[in-house]
Formats: C-alpha cells, structure tokens, sequence
C-alpha cells in the first residue's frame, strides 16, 4: 500500500465519520446533557466496539478475497458506490435536533460497545472501505490490524470532537450545515473517484 493511497483512505474515513451518525449523536447529547467527564466510559465503549467491528469487517473481505480473488475488482466498486451514496446522503442531511434524554445516568462502555454491532453506518463504513482501500495490497492480519486502528482512530476524532463540544458545536453546525455537507459530499465524491482510477 502506497502512503498516496494510505492518505486518501484517512481523509476518507475522517471525512465519512466526523458527520453526525449514531455515535456521534448519541456522543452530543449525552456530553451536552452530563458534561464529557460522565461520557467517557461511553466513549471508550464506543471506541472497543469499532475496532472490534473493523476487525471482523476487514477479516471478512480478506477471508473473501483470498478465497475468492476476483471479488476484489468488485468489493472495490460496491465500495466506492457507497462512498458516493454517503456523499448524497450527505448534501441532503438536515440540522441536528438533539432531545434530552430521560434518564439522567450516563449511559455505560457496554452501551457504546454494543451500539457498534447495531451501527449500520460504521457497518457499511467497514465493508465498503476495507476492499476499496486494503484488499488491493494483501489479505494479512497486519494489514487487517492497520485498517481496524487507523479506521477507529478516525472515527475516534470525529467522536472526541462531538463528545467535547457537547452542545456548543450543535448550534454551530445547525447554522452552518449546508456548507459543511457540501464540503464533506466533495470529498467523499473525491475517495470514491480515486478508489475507481486507482
């Protein structure tokens, strides 16, 4: 694997994961509601889980390219047609509306953990980038490893920043939404056109 490819692949996971999904809802809220102190245990939940389903995602591509090496011209372009989907997906979300929960205690490291399994987002991030970005260079734990770690260390930005902010970042997301969905859209747009001509 090039470094050129290894970039394009981290500003893609970093651009498909800051945005708000599950995690990072979930991260808002809870930070907004109890202060990120009380979140952290969620945090690390949520941090185990993504390995643990990156692991077992770029395990399955592997497992499948090795036993089936055509697939991979293939894995590459389902990939990339989810990238791009996420990017429409992207253009097209709304603001951000964060409820207060109920209950007030924090939610606990199995409750992150476990989100993870039910993710389809951070699923699909799994099974659409490992065969566009790794499957290419090899079926080898190391490089299964490398993925699971750089692609959890990506989404672990985007958390961290949602989870700090709490409720400071969602008014200004809300006021600026549009825009940032495009810029993020654009740069989907352009990992899903770099997997393709790779």
């Amino acid at each position: 694997m090039t470094m050129d490819v290894y970039l394009s692949f981290v500003a893609y996971a970093c651009a498909a994961t800051v945005l708000p999904g599950p995690n990072n809802v979930l991260l808002l809220a809870s930070a907004g509601q109890l202060g990120f102190r009380r979140c952290v245990r969620l945090l690390l939940g949520i941090w185990s889980g993504l390995v643990a389903v990156m692991l077992l995602a770029g395990g399955f591509c592997s497992v499948l390219g090795t036993l089936i090496p055509a697939i991979a011209p293939v894995f590459k372009y389902v990939g990339a047609a989810y990238i791009l989907y996420l990017a429409f997906k992207t253009c097209r979300r709304s603001p951000v509306k964060v409820t207060d929960p109920e209950d007030e205690h924090p939610l606990t490291f199995w409750h992150g953990f476990f989100l993870q399994f039910l993710n389809v987002k951070v699923i699909m991030l799994g099974l659409a980038s490992y065969p566009g970005y790794f499957l290419p260079y090899g079926q080898g734990v190391g490089i299964v490893v490398l993925f699971a770690v750089t692609m959890t260390a990506c989404c672990g930005c985007g958390n961290l920043i949602w989870a700090a902010a709490g409720s400071l970042i969602c008014p200004l997301y809300n006021r600026y939404y549009k825009i940032v969905n495009w810029i993020m859209a654009l740069l989907l747009v352009y990992c899903a056109l770099k997997i393709i001509f790779m």
